[in-house]
């Protein structure tokens, strides 16, 4: 695995229940989200070409001078209030 968090396997060396589950998401362009017991965590499987598309659109969003103005105040908010909890 790289040091980014990222790595690539090919479908034939991890089985053929995971070359089933790459087809449906191609084909279909679809989500897969993949749970275990005993762990909240998530993984989610989606396309290249839609995760680019995430990425590109956050890119365009984190621009803008909207979002420069809310992270503004989040971090304003942050400041003044100090780290919180949630339950």
């Amino acid at each position: 695995m790289s040091a980014d968090g990222f790595e690539t396997l090919d479908v034939n060396h991890v089985g053929s229940g995971l070359a089933r589950l790459h087809e449906k998401i191609v084909r279909h362009r679809s989500r897969v989200e993949i749970t275990r017991n005993g762990c909240d965590e998530r993984c989610v499987i989606i396309t290249k070409s839609e995760l680019d598309s995430l990425e590109e659109a956050l890119s365009i969003l984190a621009d803008t001078e909207g979002f420069k103005a809310m992270h503004a105040q989040v971090s304003q908010v942050a400041v003044d209030h100090g780290p919180t909890v949630s339950a």
